[in-house]
């Protein structure tokens, strides 16, 4: 089953709005949000923490580590996983 969101980020004193879905799987849950082009899996690690899968084939310029950890304390803040 999966639910369209939207993810408001503040970024480099930028407000950035983000559109994503939340799939839902038997064993737990991903975030697939498009980042520039590009759709990022943000999902729990084996410790619990949320990681951000970007694929191989990555829009060009590369998505900057400081934006892929604000949508993170974004999730962290809302507690959506």
């Amino acid at each position: 089953m999966e639910h369209d969101l939207e993810i408001p980020v503040t970024y480099k004193g930028k407000d950035l709005l983000f559109t994503g879905r939340l799939a839902t799987f038997t064993y737990g849950y991903k975030l697939y949000v498009n980042i520039n082009g590009t759709d990022v899996v943000f999902e729990r690690d084996d410790e619990g923490n949320l990681r951000a899968i970007v694929p191989d084939n990555a829009s060009s310029p590369a998505i900057e580590k400081g934006l892929i950890e604000a949508v993170i304390d974004v999730f962290k803040e809302l507690q959506v996983l």
